[in-house]
């Protein structure tokens, strides 16, 4: 499916080739030197810059209110170094082949994943843990549907641009955000299609959002993917990555709901969240800690309960 593409200025459009070439040769470095070089020159930067440190130590002071400062600085020097390797893995993917990527990723249990979809819709619900960007090579193995990358839109044109043929590769197919319900209804009796959402960022305000104790505090969730698995009854999976070396992954699909199962409201995003937690327990340096999280103030019934 084609992809929506931004009317640039002469200026702009030859700023986007400009970065672009510079992101395809550097994709084409040896591993050791984007690795070994550039993601360590990157963590340098990001912490003689101390980006976002402020934001990030407040956001683990909140969420292990038992952990040390010795402890909590430590995770977040590991954030910074996760960040620096995914900016790396990012501009690694620019242009790269199919074989690859699959090089670079690899998959637990993605046959058994595929018997049981059955070449059907499915929901694909991942978070911003280890390699976000490199989940969409699930595209790959799931060649029957049509792997629907939903993303969040850039202010800057140019930026925009830059990242969505970064993120372009076979079988993907990009969908802003704010058209991830009309981009479904409007295609799923064409091919069926996996629907990718990264589900852990701070939503947009609404009355009525859920709310979870997450991290030792409430915390408000996107449930767009429960919506379309609730209402055309699809199956719904946690993509759980793990980080086996320097730009090599392996991910495995773990089933949240069948979309048989008769459950209420917020089961799905309730589950999502439960694993999220257990993995950002298990290594909080491989979350994205460097946003506000928690701009939005819980409701005041649930602001009087104890955590």
């Amino acid at each position: 499916m084609a992809q929506e593409k931004a009317q640039l200025t002469i200026l702009q459009k030859f700023t986007l080739e400009a970065l672009w070439i510079l992101c395809r040769g550097f994709a084409l470095l040896p591993h050791f030197i984007r690795h070994g070089v550039f993601t360590n020159l990157t963590y340098a930067l990001l912490r003689a810059l101390r980006y976002r440190q402020r934001v990030m130590m407040d956001n683990l002071r909140r969420s292990f209110p038992s952990k040390s400062e010795s402890e909590l600085k430590k995770i977040c020097n590991g954030a910074y170094y996760n960040l620096a390797e995914q900016i790396i893995n990012t501009v690694s993917q620019s242009g790269v082949s199919d074989k690859t990527l699959l090089k670079r990723m690899t998959f637990t249990n993605d046959k058994q994943t595929r018997e049981a979809v059955g070449g059907g819709s499915v929901i694909m619900l991942t978070a911003h843990y280890g390699p976000w960007e490199a989940g969409s090579t699930v595209s790959l193995v799931f060649p029957e549907q049509e792997f629907v990358a939903v993303y969040h839109k850039l202010t800057n044109v140019v930026f925009d641009e830059l990242m969505k043929r970064i993120r372009q590769h076979t079988n993907v197919t990009l969908v802003d955000m704010k058209r991830t319900m009309r981009h479904f209804i409007d295609n799923r009796n064409h091919r069926p299609m996996a629907m990718g959402l990264i589900s852990d960022q701070n939503p947009a305000f609404r009355s009525n959002m859920p709310w979870y104790k997450f991290l030792h505090q409430w915390t408000a969730f996107f449930d767009g993917g429960e919506m379309l698995a609730t209402k055309y009854k699809l199956p719904v999976y946690y993509f759980s990555p793990r980080r086996i070396k320097a730009g090599h992954y392996e991910g495995t699909f773990i089933l949240i709901h069948d979309g048989k199962e008769p459950i209420e409201q917020y089961t799905i995003t309730e589950r999502y969240v439960r694993l999220l937690e257990q993995e950002i327990n298990a290594h909080p340096e491989m979350w994205m800690w460097t946003h506000r999280r928690w701009k939005h103030i819980p409701p005041a019934e649930l602001q009087a309960q104890k955590i």
